[in-house]
């Protein structure tokens, strides 16, 4: 999570302003899809920031974070840490400024999305299933979405609006005259940025305008696009052939959710094929392509950073489930995906966790949880390049090893001391030779000698 609340302080101003109202609709939309996603204290914000929304705002009217934090239990820390999950969520814009009255912070609440276009964005439905389970999701989708009815051949007779209402052309002039300006955009999807991606845009506009599809919708779903590049290793060239095949010849529009099944499907038939090639190429290199071997990388480090380097992290993952008999499933998938818009590390930083967890680790598959308890450490760590992540590596296999070694050695040394404890006696031990002569005494020899007579006489 980022540190920027260090340069908040509890006397700096806030305004909270909206461009629409948030109806109590929107706060259950919130509440069923938005809350589990960002936890109680980010939905309690909102809920807040909805209450303090200024009708007439003027910057002169700020109030003090204090404030906040008081109505809500909270510290700054949480507190800013919540703002940023509303942001990140598409339900909050900051705007900061510094005037003579202080620090200021403008608060821009947004309405949700409807609940249509939430399970139809990728990241927000990834996510919402991968933290409710796929129960609770059908459940939340069933809420949401109810059934149709079905086998009914009624004919429509529904009335259109000027069968029913008359309307002069003057009051459509009088109408557009009283219109408030409409803000541009009510509701931003989240953004996904490409500041640290070599994905060329201006490339792939210039192909779209020779192209059939829809430029203008192609672009709007810019997230989607960077996503096939970074998870997947498409270039612009594959981005755009996919686009065409999955985009509507008479309207010219693209069905995303067949783009991203696409995807999938182009990703699964030509990996092998991938590999192959990729496989082939490894063995004719004579030396390491970027990385090479030197006092702190071994042969063996340098092999897996190149690897790192070469593939991209769904492709990455493919050959280590693949050297396992295994094949990548869907949740992992998402998972890549996941931590592919978060653009916190390059690619190869992530494929070093992917070889910790499936290589190191043994696992199955990318345990959801553990993956993203390891990215917010490294992100809390600043790993920003591979060799980082390894040493990372290194440190925790090394104290994992040394855990492992001080329980071997209190194990075997309790063991030997309940050995030493348990004494032979000297009969039962090796190299018992009987001793030779008695240690009985003349007087007792005599004793012995007049009971046995006794008893000889009384038997007798």
């Amino acid at each position: 999570m980022d540190t920027g609340w260090e340069s908040l302080a509890p006397k700096d101003g806030f305004i909270v302003v909206s461009n629409e109202k948030i109806f109590d609709s929107d706060l259950d939309i919130v509440l069923h899809l938005y809350q589990p996603l960002m936890g109680v204290a980010a939905f309690g914000l909102y809920s807040l920031l909805r209450t303090q929304i200024e009708m007439k705002p003027q910057l002169a009217t700020r109030q003090m974070h204090m404030k906040l934090f008081d109505l809500l239990g909270i510290g700054l820390q949480t507190f800013f840490e919540a703002r940023c999950k509303l942001e990140a969520l598409g339900l909050l814009r900051t705007f900061e400024q510094q005037d003579e009255l202080g620090k200021l912070a403008v608060y821009v609440i947004q309405a949700p999305q409807k609940p249509a276009a939430f399970f139809n964005d990728d990241l927000l439905r990834a996510v919402l299933l991968e933290t409710v389970g796929e129960n609770h999701f059908t459940e939340l989708q069933k809420l949401y979405f109810p059934a149709k009815l079905a086998n009914f051949k009624a004919r429509e007779t529904t009335k259109r609006f000027l069968d029913v209402f008359s309307l002069q052309p003057q009051a459509l002039h009088n109408a557009a005259a009283v219109v408030q300006d409409q803000p541009e955009e009510n509701n931003p999807k989240i953004t996904f940025m490409d500041k640290n991606s070599n994905f060329d845009m201006t490339f792939l506009q210039k192909m779209l305008t020779k192209s059939f599809v829809d430029a203008k919708q192609v672009l709007a779903q810019k997230e989607r696009l960077l996503v096939a590049h970074t998870v997947y290793g498409l270039d612009e060239l594959e981005v755009m052939r996919l686009l065409e095949e999955a985009a509507n010849v008479q309207t010219n529009e693209v069905d995303f959710k067949l783009f991203m099944s696409l995807l999938h499907k182009k990703y699964s038939k030509q990996e092998q094929l991938r590999l192959n090639i990729a496989s082939t190429q490894s063995q004719q290199e004579d030396s390491p392509r970027k990385y090479k071997q030197n006092n702190n990388l071994s042969q063996d480090d340098v092999a897996l950073l190149n690897a790192c380097q070469a593939y991209a992290p769904a492709e990455f993952l493919q050959v280590l489930k693949s050297e396992k008999g295994t094949f990548v499933t869907t949740a992992e998938r998402n998972t890549l995906e996941w931590v592919a818009a978060k653009q916190l590390f390059a690619n190869a930083v992530i494929n070093i966790l992917i070889h910790y967890m499936i290589v190191d680790r043994g696992m199955s598959v990318l345990n959801r949880a553990f993956f993203e308890a390891v990215i917010a450490d490294w992100a809390q760590k600043k790993i920003k390049d591979p060799e980082e992540a390894m040493e990372q590596v290194r440190s925790f296999n090394s104290q994992k090893r040394q855990k492992t070694a001080a329980f071997t050695g209190y194990s075997k040394k309790r063991r030997a001391g309940i050995v030493q404890k348990e004494e032979l006696p000297d009969w039962a031990q090796d190299g018992y030779k009987p001793k030779k002569g008695s240690t009985v005494s003349e007087e007792e020899r005599r004793k012995i000698k007049e009971q046995l007579s006794r008893f000889r006489k009384n038997k007798n």
